[in-house]
């Protein structure tokens, strides 16, 4: 799903970003703890802002990443990342082979798709065994604030509580999560 004009204004600015990478970002980073080589997916890459930090951080990891909205893609195009590829993908129906990442990474775009459970599913297939899911994503709890919901308005409301219930329904085992209205989550698929 596209965002709304106005939040894609507001997640497209400098001041977000800044904001977003100096606070979220880092302690993503924080969270991950390990060292990531190999394949990955992003799956909701928006402009490339957090492709670029995940190149940068990881930079033995060789990055894919979708976004449903070809006008970001188009945007994102224009980051020359070495070890990063752009591309105009939904979630929902990933268009790569069985087991061809060893990592997919999502931050707060679930909440995004509207059938975040298909998006999970697929996301499972496209994951190698033994490989992880490493995601952020927002809480139906943040979108309580009716000027949250009327602005950035959720097609999915979810709870963390929601996301690791499916998560293991698709064969995955949750090794940590944190947080209530802004969780995080890394899961091994089993």
């Amino acid at each position: 799903m596209e965002m709304h004009k106005f939040e894609k204004l507001v997640v497209n600015s400098d001041l977000f970003n800044f904001l977003y990478h100096k606070g979220v970002y880092n302690y993503f980073f924080n969270f991950i703890n390990n060292e990531l080589d190999g394949k990955a997916l992003e799956i909701g890459c928006g402009i490339g802002k957090t492709t670029s930090w995940l190149a940068k951080r990881y930079n033995k990891l060789r990055i894919i990443a979708i976004d449903y909205d070809k006008e970001q893609i188009k945007i994102a195009r224009k980051n020359k990342i070495a070890n990063a590829v752009f591309e105009q993908g939904d979630g929902t129906k990933l268009k790569f082979k069985n087991s061809a990442f060893d990592y997919v990474i999502e931050t707060g775009v679930f909440h995004h798709i509207k059938d975040y459970k298909k998006a999970i599913k697929e996301t499972s297939r496209v994951l190698k065994k033994n490989g992880y899911f490493y995601l952020i994503d927002i809480s139906q709890y943040f979108f309580m604030l009716w000027p949250i919901k009327l602005f950035f308005p959720p097609e999915a409301l979810l709870t963390k509580k929601d996301f690791i219930e499916q998560l293991e329904i698709n064969g995955f085992k949750i090794e940590k999560s944190k947080g209530r209205f802004l969780f995080f989550i890394a899961a091994k698929k089993a």
